[in-house]
């Protein structure tokens, strides 16, 4: 999210019976009021929560999805080690839990299922190779060490809720998530390999200043348009993008990652890219919402409809994006609960049974769109898809909670991430405010970094904590530490990355050398100086241009990094990495349309009907 100082100003000023000249106690006597019982909210149900919490530990890449998945089933349906982990972690709260989890024949989760027989996981096998690693035992081990953590996540909620649940809420959770979850990772077109990572690029909102990251993205699929399906060495094989998520902006970009796997659209996608990025106008995506400004406080819930992205996402959203080996995450959030909503093109919680594709575009598309829409600028998405047609709410930008959905790749099962963000990883300094409206302006500036950096910090955390994890269930269960730690012929060699600078914060996996093969993450921020940016939904070829050329130069400058991060070889992509970034950039200049052509028989803006 952007300052508006005058769209803020003008908000206040017609939050009380459309009056124009309020006096400051009145003002003072409405934020002061207390709120009715009456209009509270009703609580998600306990079991949707618990169900959420399974489900949320469980999705992962594995290898044999199937297998997985049954596993899954298996669990759902005889929860009792989990039940009795949790009560345990519940009695023994700030005391000695390690019991809880190993030592104890009632209630130890490793002595009853890591170092046994459970749910049809196979008993450890008797020899480890890293030569040939067994991907039944790779799988055991991910999908215990996730399972493991189902107890702490439910343990935690009951300590939230001041309640205990009772253990029949808590087994149909846990049955309804994994079941969830089994149905996602077998639905799902891609899948964990040991031959190679598993790669995503995860994408910031922003506005018009997307125009970063997508000049960064066109210049990654242009060198992959050209090595991909070629034989080495000079081709880099099937090399892809697994999975792509992004809030706001990022969304729109990530729907074109998509695009750009699907057979026989990578051109086009590539256009669709540049074009969207470098040559849109505001009449292009919304039109104005032109009312009395006492209807803001009335029936009126945003400035702008975002009527023409509809019309280009009809052009984006391509059927074949739903079978394709690339899976799209659109991050929005639910102010009636507060919830994150990642929605995902392949997971069949968001779709209903038997959804034709046409169908699956316009509840795709209803969640982009859902991603985009900023709180009071523009109009909210009412309904989101899922499988039992729709779910019902407010649906606003991801950016107010998930601005940077790091989240979305470490959850799924991400192995190496490319990260894009229009902004930097602290809040850009400000002047002195000089009064109380640029106190509440950069109040809630700050209020919208706050969420990026902690999402970032969250999921690199998150991200080694499974890794180390299956680490440890992979030593009790007899295996040998080179296989623990995933090194070998048999499995994908490591990417030894250089880091970003001035990331110290953040922990990354190279910290842990358990986990240094099984996690990477890149990340590449737009330039702090020297560029003017966007403002709110302000979207002008003037400045939109130079910001996509200095995201394909900042790619550049990265190239040989990120190649190395995704596994991409070849000679192709070796020659387009050692080109001059001043070249590239003067090629992507080339591509650029002409503002006049942009703004050719565009009106400046339109009003709503």
């Amino acid at each position: 999210m952007r300052r508006h100082p005058t769209l803020l100003l003008t908000f206040l000023l017609a939050t009380a019976s459309g009056c124009s000249f309020l006096r400051t106690d009145i003002v003072l006597d409405t934020l002061n009021a207390p709120s009715n019982p009456a209009d509270a909210h009703t609580r998600v149900p306990a079991v949707e929560r618990v169900a959420g919490l399974t489900y949320a530990q469980l999705t992962d890449a594995y290898v044999d999805t199937g297998r997985a998945g049954t596993w899954m089933e298996a669990l759902g349906a005889s929860p009792d080690v989990v039940l009795d982990m949790t009560a345990c972690l519940v009695q023994r709260a700030g005391g000695d839990t390690a019991s809880c989890y190993e030592n104890d024949a009632r209630t130890g989760f490793v002595d009853r299922v890591v170092k046994a027989s459970a749910w049809g996981v196979p008993l450890p096998v008797q020899s480890f190779s890293v030569a040939a690693p067994s991907e039944e035992e790779v799988d055991a081990e991910r999908f215990l060490s996730n399972a493991m953590g189902i107890g702490p996540s439910l343990a935690a909620l009951q300590q939230t809720l001041q309640v205990p649940l009772p253990r029949e809420v808590l087994a149909q959770g846990i049955q309804q998530g994994a079941a969830s979850a089994a149905a996602y990772v077998r639905a799902r077109t891609w899948r964990r390999d040991l031959r190679r990572p598993t790669n995503a690029v995860v994408l910031s909102g922003g506005g018009a200043n997307g125009a970063f990251s997508a000049g960064a993205i066109w210049r990654l699929l242009g060198i992959l348009e050209q090595c991909r399906g070629k034989p080495a060495p000079e081709g880099c094989g099937d090399a892809r993008i697994d999975l792509a998520a992004g809030t706001s902006t990022g969304a729109l970009i990530s729907t074109l990652v998509d695009l750009f796997h699907t057979p026989g659209q990578e051109a086009n996608a590539r256009r669709l890219l540049l074009g969207n990025y470098t040559c849109t106008v505001e009449s292009d995506l919304y039109c104005v919402n032109s009312t009395w400004l006492w209807n803001l406080a009335d029936d009126t819930r945003g400035l702008v409809r975002f009527d023409g992205m509809y019309t280009k996402l009809d052009q984006v959203v391509h059927p074949g994006m739903f079978h394709n080996g690339t899976e799209l995450v659109s991050v929005s959030v639910d102010f009636q609960t507060g919830d994150v909503f990642g929605v995902s093109d392949q997971d069949p919680a968001d779709f209903k049974a038997g959804a034709t594709d046409a169908e699956r575009k316009r509840g795709m598309t209803r969640a982009i769109v859902a991603s985009i829409v900023e709180p009071v600028l523009s109009d909210p998405v009412t309904r989101l898809p899922s499988a039992s047609g729709h779910r019902t709410g407010t649906y606003y930008d991801g950016g107010v909670r998930s601005g940077l959905p790091l989240l979305q790749a470490v959850q799924r099962g991400a192995e190496r991430v490319l990260v894009i963000s229009t902004g930097a990883p602290t809040p850009a300094p400000a002047n002195d405010p000089k009064n109380a409206v640029d106190v509440l302006l950069r109040t809630i500036e700050l209020f919208s970094a706050q969420p990026r950096v902690a999402e970032v910090q969250q999921a690199e955390l998150l991200a080694v904590t499974r890794r180390l994890g299956e680490y440890n269930v992979c030593t009790l269960r007899g295996a040998t530490e080179d296989f623990c730690r995933r090194k070998g012929p048999g499995f994908q060699p490591p990417t030894l990355v250089a880091p970003e600078p001035g990331q110290a914060v953040w922990m990354g996996a190279a910290r842990f050398d358990q986990v240094a093969t099984s996690w990477r993450s890149a990340w590449m921020f737009k330039p702090e100086s020297g560029l003017e940016t966007a403002s709110g939904y302000a979207f002008s070829p003037e400045v939109m241009q130079p910001l996509f050329v200095a995201g394909v130069e900042s790619f550049q400058k990265r190239c040989r990094e990120v190649m190395g991060l995704f596994g991409v070889q070849g000679t192709l992509a070796a020659h387009e990495c050692a080109r001059q970034v001043e070249e590239v950039a003067d090629e992507a200049r080339d591509a650029l349309p002409s503002v006049a052509q942009c703004r050719a028989n565009k009106p400046a803006r339109r009003t709503c009907d």
